[in-house]
């Protein structure tokens, strides 16, 4: 690249597909439903699988919206109904070195939207389980930087925000 004065510099930047992520509530339960897996990226700095929302790539020709209710039901088993699923926010993941976006949003779900056990698609290596949390239990963690995950917390945040649980 080349600033202003006229220098030039090298950086990196890795083009990636943008994600949508979403931050589940089962209204029966009265439970946030998150997701806790493998990061391959985080394994030299943690010895944990991370506590995350759902999230998954935007595919080639899909919306960001419509890959929320496919990753959904991938990771969880659940199917929400586009009413709903409520957007939040987009924003760049870590705009220093990569073009990847964030589609976040929150859904609501209930015990009739359940369409199988979830747990990722094992054509794509994923291993997901589900962890089911107390709102109140979720809305602390966000305050006491539990997590180690940044769409979640920009997730939860947004969400507490809007009151929306």
């Amino acid at each position: 690249i080349q600033d202003e004065a006229g220098n030039t510099f090298s950086r990196v930047r890795i083009k990636r597909q943008d994600a949508s992520c979403v931050l589940v509530l089962n209204t029966d339960s009265n439970k946030i439903i998150l997701t806790r897996q493998f990061r391959y990226g985080a394994a030299p700095k943690t010895e944990d699988y991370l506590l995350e929302v759902v999230a998954g790539k935007v595919d080639e020709g899909e919306d960001p919206f419509t890959t929320a209710i496919r990753e959904t039901e991938e990771e969880i088993g659940y199917r929400v109904s586009k009413d709903n699923m409520k957007y939040l926010v987009t924003c760049f993941s870590s705009p220093a070195y990569t073009s990847e976006r964030y589609h976040i949003y929150f859904a609501i779900v209930n015990d009739s939207d359940r369409k199988s056990k979830g747990g990722g698609l094992e054509n794509e290596n994923e291993s997901i389980e589900l962890v089911e949390m107390d709102p109140k239990v979720f809305k602390d963690k966000i305050m006491a930087g539990e997590f180690a995950d940044a769409k979640t917390y920009v997730a939860g945040q947004h969400a507490m925000l809007k009151n929306l649980f």
